[in-house]
């Protein structure tokens, strides 16, 4: 199965922080990792993947924000998340390398470990793999707090979507 490679500065986790005053994006843009998947057979075959974010390089929009979220994560203790790929289930091929499916593996990070099932989309071709995919995520599952700014509090359940672009390695 050929191997891919995560292409730096075009792939970037955001994730969607919900309150009742408004919603907060912060963007992670520091993925690296690896995709094994064969273009020609992803609904028999399937995929693997493993890859890492810096949780240190983030951006939830202004500096205040980013030094409550540095706080609150404590990414200087924690500086490293990955995901593994475990399957592709639900593979839909809809034609000219294109594909629907629901990934599922595995999140580490903070010492813990969470189930993921991510629901995406994307291409895969012999030169280059582009996908997204979205879940939604408890963060207290990762011994995460849901922060508070001033009297509001964050949700508990925070959006998470995943652009990724991996070229053949």
């Amino acid at each position: 199965m050929p191997t891919y490679v995560i292409e730096p500065g075009r792939s970037t986790v955001v994730v969607r922080a919900k309150s009742s005053i408004h919603d907060t994006d912060s963007v992670w843009p520091k993925l690296a990792g690896t995709v094994d998947a064969d273009a020609g057979t992803l609904a028999a075959s399937g995929a693997t993947a493993r890859l890492t974010v810096d949780m240190t390089d983030f951006d939830a929009g202004d500096f205040l924000k980013n030094r409550k979220l540095r706080k609150d994560l404590d990414v200087k203790s924690h500086p490293q998340a990955t995901f593994e790929l475990a399957r592709l289930v639900d593979v839909v091929e809809l034609g000219d390398a294109k594909f629907e499916a629901v990934a599922e593996g595995t999140l580490r990070w903070r010492g813990r470990d969470v189930a993921v099932r991510a629901r995406g989309s994307g291409t895969v071709t012999d030169a280059a793999i582009d996908a997204n995919a979205t879940f939604e995520l408890d963060v207290r599952a990762l011994g995460v707090k849901p922060p508070r700014f001033l009297m509001f509090k964050v949700e508990d359940i925070v959006d998470v979507a995943v652009t990724l672009r991996a070229i053949r390695g």
